[in-house]
């Protein structure tokens, strides 16, 4: 029974297991670029869809990143989960379950999927000495748009694409491609602050 209640965890956790157009001042970039290397620590709130041939899976989480690689993730949907606690510390992974007293450590974080976080996205983004950027227009928002190929490869994961907004450069959404150009990862941003005042621990 102990073993079931971390199933879902451990799998949301695996899940978590370039080409950069520009066509406008790159003013906004460099301003972009500023807040992504200065910020210290990000929180907000993710909603995640993973897209299967037999339908969709959501999730919502509390997500809180702290540079260079720490981050927690509780998880707030769905209802059986809710609670349900994964923390790096940037050598360890922990889960924590409401329903168990004790945590589970993960010694190897190599299995960690981390280019599913838009913080380690930032980090790869900040190496770009000049990425090409496109514009989108969402409703009255205006956004940046980057597409970044993934390190690691496959006919499911080919590709990263994240809409900026561009009044305060948090971020919208976080999709992955696979090699058809289709989405089969979707992440939502809410609440996102940069630097928060938070009495979150990692």
């Amino acid at each position: 029974m102990k073993k079931n209640l971390f199933i879902l965890p451990i799998l949301l956790m695996s899940l978590f297991l370039s080409s950069c157009r520009i066509k406008h001042d790159n003013n906004i970039f460099n301003e972009f670029q500023k807040t992504i290397n200065n910020f210290e620590n990000y929180q907000c709130i993710s909603n995640i869809t993973v897209k299967h041939d037999k339908g969709d899976t959501f999730y919502k989480i509390k997500e809180t990143f702290v540079k260079p690689d720490k981050f927690k993730l509780e998880i707030i949907e769905p209802k059986e989960s809710k609670g349900c606690i994964i923390i790096c510390d940037g050598n360890k992974i922990f889960l924590k379950h409401p329903g168990i007293e004790q945590s589970v450590s993960l010694e190897n974080i190599k299995t960690l999927d981390k280019e599913l976080f838009v913080g380690y996205f930032f980090e790869r983004l900040s190496l770009c000495e000049e990425p090409e950027i496109l514009e989108e227009k969402i409703d009255e928002d205006e956004y940046i748009v980057f597409e970044l190929d993934m390190t690691k490869k496959n006919s499911y994961r080919q590709t990263q694409k994240v809409w900026i907004n561009q009044k305060n450069f948090t971020p919208y959404k976080l999709v992955i491609l696979d090699d058809n150009g289709s989405i089969n990862f979707e992440v939502i941003y809410e609440e996102f602050n940069y630097d928060a005042e938070t009495d979150e621990k990692i």
